[in-house]
Order: structure tokens, then sequence, then C-alpha cells
């Protein structure tokens, strides 16, 4: 048996602080800049722009409006899935693409509000595009500049988030010693204890392993640490015991490390169920107040959308069936949220209305596609009617593309994840379509890819 430990030079004023990881003050700071900064910008942007083109810089306390609109949109998804955090920045979940993604939402949802409360008309376009390309790029710095900021201030020993100490097995506290150490995440392991193996289980080795556990915690005591990690084999209730009630004495978290198994999984908690304590794995990917807000924004842009293609859905409806007969509308089973079957909407763009058992998929120059039909598909019109499913909750705007469901049974056999795909409400468009997986999948390789990106978007 043999411990080692790394003692760690003091980081001065600031280290010693040892600000927590996700502490409160923090992420009130960095929600109160993000805000700050986005209404800074619209004011910026709006009286300059109106200075420029008008002369006169324009009413200040519109362009705060609108950007404590689009502050409270941009920092309300950070805020429900709990990114304020110091190893959010750090761990790049404030990457460009979350950014430019939330920031697309926050002006959707502005360009809804205005249209509900019929204010469009009172903002200049092109003020609008230039506070768009400013908070676009104003929030993307700011992310960047952050999460170097708390990285060089970790480097430099002047910012210690959490002061952890590792007790397990010396192998293990070894690889995990060396992944914390890498993963420049906000923690300092400040020292690590190898305790006896299985064959160490007589008499002397007990003695021995709880002589080391004194010296363990008198060691935690004087290096101040924050958080112990224990790395001992869950199957050993004995030793587990054995040293959390030698760590109970500190004022420190203590943590059971994630075995192979567990550590696929993210967002692992413990729970109650009634009376039973139960480590909880996975988790619907929507709570309650995300799935609400999901919903409102798609029964708000659907009905906009409805209003505004009115004419444009005239206008297909009659070269559809003037082009040659059948019905305007091509309906098709399709699998939704819990495998529950519906019917999609969409313009007809085939001679034939294959819903049977077998479906053959539209090729490059198939004969079934009318003229009309190619000009739809090539613009994607023949899935705008998909607005009356999402508007009737059997879709979402975004969210995985629903197949037929002859080519879900195909491919729930083939891919054994593809049935996770069903855990949202399914899309119009999707993370999938808009990183180039469309149309016609013609490999279990190019379904494999589709489901892959589908996933992603599921989990994030």
């Amino acid at each position: 048996m043999t411990s080692r430990v790394e003692t760690v030079p003091d980081a001065g004023l600031l280290g010693r602080a040892r600000f927590q990881l996700g502490s409160l003050g923090f992420m009130a700071g960095a929600f109160a800049v993000d805000v700050l900064l986005i209404v800074g910008l619209a004011v910026l942007t709006g009286s300059g722009y109106h200075l420029a083109i008008y002369g006169t810089i324009g009413e200040i306390e519109k362009y705060a409006t609108v950007g404590a609109l689009a502050a409270l949109s941009y920092t309300l998804p950070f805020l429900f899935r709990n990114e304020y955090r110091i190893h959010d920045y750090l761990e790049g979940r404030r990457s460009f693409r979350r950014v430019f993604m939330v920031w697309n939402y926050a002006v959707l949802s502005l360009a809804v509000i205005g249209f509900l409360t019929k204010s469009t008309g009172i903002y200049s376009r092109g003020w609008l595009t230039v506070f768009y390309v400013a908070g676009l790029s104003g929030m993307t710095a700011l992310s960047a500049i952050t999460g170097a900021l708390l990285g060089s201030l970790i480097d430099r020993g002047r910012l210690s988030c959490r002061r952890v100490m590792l007790v397990g097995s010396d192998d293990e506290v070894r690889r995990v010693g060396d992944m914390m150490i890498a993963a420049r995440a906000g923690v300092r392991v400040v020292a690590m204890t190898a305790l006896a193996g299985p064959a160490d289980s007589d008499q002397d080795g007990v003695a021995c392993t709880k002589q080391l556990l004194r010296e363990a915690v008198e060691r935690a005591r004087s290096l101040h640490v924050d958080d112990v990690v224990l790395l001992a084999d869950w199957s050993r209730d004995a030793q587990i015991h054995d040293i959390v009630s030698a760590f109970s004495a500190l004022p420190v978290s203590i943590h059971l490390g994630a075995s192979n198994l567990l550590g696929q999984f993210s967002d692992a908690h413990v729970s109650r169920l009634g009376a039973v304590t139960a480590l909880s794995l996975t988790a619907p990917p929507l709570g309650p107040v995300q799935a609400l807000a999901k919903r409102v924004f798609d029964v708000s842009v659907a009905t906009v959308a409805l209003v505004l293609l009115s004419p444009l859905f005239a206008a297909i409806a009659l070269a559809v069936s003037l082009e040659s007969p059948g019905p305007v509308f091509f309906r098709q089973r399709r699998r939704g949220y819990r495998s529950a079957e519906f019917r999609i909407w969409k313009f007809r763009t085939m001679s034939t209305l294959d819903d049977g058992d077998v479906i053959v998929q539209a090729s490059a120059n198939d004969a079934r596609v009318t003229r009309v039909g190619r000009l739809l598909r090539r613009f994607n019109f023949d899935e705008l009617p998909q607005l009356f499913n999402v508007f009737s909750g059997e879709m979402s705007l975004v969210g995985p593309r629903p197949h037929a469901v002859a080519h879900d049974k195909i491919f729930e056999q083939r891919i054994l994840s593809y049935p996770r795909r069903l855990n949202v409400l399914p899309g119009i468009t999707g993370w999938a379509q808009v990183n180039g997986h469309r149309g016609r999948t013609e490999t279990d390789d190019a379904m494999r890819a589709r489901v892959d990106y589908d996933l992603y978007y599921i989990d994030n």
C-alpha cells in the first residue's frame, strides 16, 4: 500500500477564495453580463444606425426594450440547461455552434413577438440586421474570452475552483488523476491516496488501511481539500463505508467515482422513487418547462407561417391539381413521439400514393415524380403542409425527420439506436438535415450517420 501527495503552491488571494465550480455568484455574474451586453449592443447599434441614416439617435428606450427581449430569449435556454457554470465555458458547451443556434432562436422569437403584437413596422429592418450581426459577434466573442480567461487563471494558479483528493486503488487513482489534470476543467488534484487492494484483506491489511485513512484525512484537512472522490470498487461496501465515515469528519463533498458503465451517462444522479433511492442514468430529453416552451414556440411560428404562406399554398395546390389527376395532398403513415403513428401532410409530388409495407424511395430521375413535383422537391416546398402536423401536436418545427413506417421497421432491426429517434417529436427539419444528411438513404451507413446527428440533437 502506498500513498502519494501532490502539494500545490499557494495561489494568492484569488486562489485562496477557491471559487466553487458552478457557484451561484459566478452564474449570476455570467448571466448579468450576457443581459447587459445584449441590451448595450441593442442601444449602441440602434442609436448609431439611426444617427448615421437619419441624423438623430432615435428613441433609446425602444432599443433597450428590444435588447431586453432578445436577452431574455437568449439566456433562457442556457438557464433551463443550467449552462452558466464555470466548467460549461471550459468544456466547450459555449461553442460557436451553440451560441449561433441560441442567438438565432432569440432573434426568431423577437420576430414572432413583433408579428403577434403588430409592432414589426416600428423598428428599422436595417438596424435589426445590424443588431443581429453585432449580437452574434458579441456573444461569440464573450463566450470565447470568458473561457480563455478562466483557463488562463487556472493555468497560472490564480484560480483554483475545487481542490480534489483522489482515494482508491493505485491504478484507478493514477488513471483518473491524469484525466482530471489533462481536462483543464477547473479542478486541481492536490492529493492522491492509494488504498489496499483485495489481496490485502487480512487483519494487518485492514489495520494498515485504517491508519492510511487517518493520515489521508489529516492531509485533506491541511491541504484545504474541497472534494474527495472515492474510486473504490463499488462491490466492496465495507471499505466504502469506512472511507466515507473517515472523511465525514471534514467539511468536504464526498463523491463516489463513476464506473466505466456509469461514466457513459453524463447526467446520472441520485433520485427518490417513493421509498426507494435509485441512481438515475437517463431522463426524458425535455423537462416539463422545456417541453412547454418548445410547444409554445411551435404553435406560434406554425400559426404565423400558415397565415403568411396561405397564398403560396393556394398557388401550389392549383399547380398540382392542374398537372395530373389525384389529390393535392399526400398523406402517409409515419411514426412520431413514443412510436405513435400519424398521417403526415405533404403536397403530392408523384403519380403514386404508396403507403404499404413496401415503399420505394424516390430516386434522382424517378419517373413517378411529376414536373411540378420535381420543382417542389427541389425547394422543399412539398414539406410545407407539415405545419398542420406541427399545429396539431404530431410534429415539431425541429426534430428528427419522420420516415415511412415501412422504412422504420427495416432500420430499427439494423441500427440498434434507431428507436431512440422517437423519444421526441419528429420535425419538419432537423440537425441531420442541417448537416447535409437529407433525401434518399440508400445504405445502412447513410442512415446510421443520420441517426447519429438525430441523437446528438436529442441529447443536446
